[in-house]
């Protein structure tokens, strides 16, 4: 090793960022100390091995085509057009890492790749957070319109039938001219707790703003489970309220879109919903599911 190879080695060595090198059948030929802090592992537990072994099992098959694409580009540069990627530590765990990754011909005409990776946890933390608050209602704790459309989106894409509920509540300007903001804004978390209760850790309810809510309902595509759904969501929000000087129930309108059935995009599916529950509103009806006649609940 010449003087030059040497102090490359040395500076690898004190880096505190990750580094490996594969060979072009991807088999771990160099890694520096920094990856036993990272991944858990000693480099002689890595040396010799695939590369596969610090990828997820759910990510092998992207990342083998990410790293064939990069290794015919043959620039240096992120691995990749997002800031977080994922490598499997020892234990099992998955740790968010960012990837650059460079291409180097060895003496000999050897083809090789090196890969520094970084830890990015704390940052992926804070995006995970800053994501959490931009889609959650403030007042209420719920998801809000952002969070609603990126799940009917996800639900949209899936293929899987699923329900909306469009619920708005009836009068409830009379309930915060009486009683005033801070009474009225609790009666909305009491709202917003009892709809919760009324749904599963996959389905999602959000508060669009004033006194309309929605319940995104995942799985339920059939009319009369999703008219049993409304029946106790009505019910449920009928209890009376003890907050304060406030010691009444408040009453709400219903409007129900099945997807697919009644739109496979968000827009639809809102359309329908939103034009079932004026249609209720016109009929006196609770509640009615979009292209059906009311129903009214008791």
């Amino acid at each position: 090793m010449n003087p030059i190879q040497h102090a490359i080695g040395d500076l690898l060595d004190i880096l505190p960022d990750a580094v490996v090198m594969v060979d072009a059948r991807n088999i771990v030929t160099f890694v520096n100390p920094a990856v036993r802090t990272l991944l858990g592992y000693t480099p002689a537990e890595i040396l010799g091995q695939p590369l596969s072994m610090l990828v997820p099992q759910d990510s092998r098959e992207r990342h083998e085509a990410m790293v064939q694409r990069f290794r015919r580009d043959g620039s240096p540069k992120m691995m990749g057009a997002r800031p977080v990627l994922h490598a499997l530590h020892r234990s099992g765990k998955v740790v968010p890492v960012s990837i650059s990754l460079c291409n180097l011909t060895l003496d000999g005409g050897q083809q090789a790749s090196v890969a520094v990776i970084h830890d990015v946890s704390a940052l992926h933390t804070q995006l995970d957070r800053a994501t959490t608050m931009a889609e959650t209602d403030p007042l209420t704790g719920l998801g809000n319109r952002l969070r609603l459309s990126r799940r009917i989106g996800a639900l949209a894409a899936s293929g899987r039938g699923f329900s909306l509920l469009w619920l708005d509540l009836v009068d409830f300007k009379r309930i915060r001219d009486a009683h005033g903001p801070e009474i009225a804004d609790e009666a909305l978390r009491v709202v917003g707790l009892r709809l919760q209760a009324q749904v599963r850790e996959a389905d999602l309810v959000a508060r669009l703003g004033g006194d309309k809510f929605a319940m995104l309902l995942d799985g339920m595509a059939d009319t009369s489970h999703l008219d049993s759904r409304a029946h106790s969501v009505s019910h449920s929000l009928c209890r009376r309220m003890h907050i304060g000087p406030l010691i009444e129930s408040v009453s709400v309108t219903i409007g129900g879109a099945i997807g697919p059935r009644h739109g496979t995009d968000e827009v639809a599916l809102l359309d329908a919903a939103t034009g079932a529950m004026d249609a209720a509103r016109r009929e006196g009806a609770v509640y009615r599911l979009a292209g059906a006649a009311a129903d009214a609940i008791g």
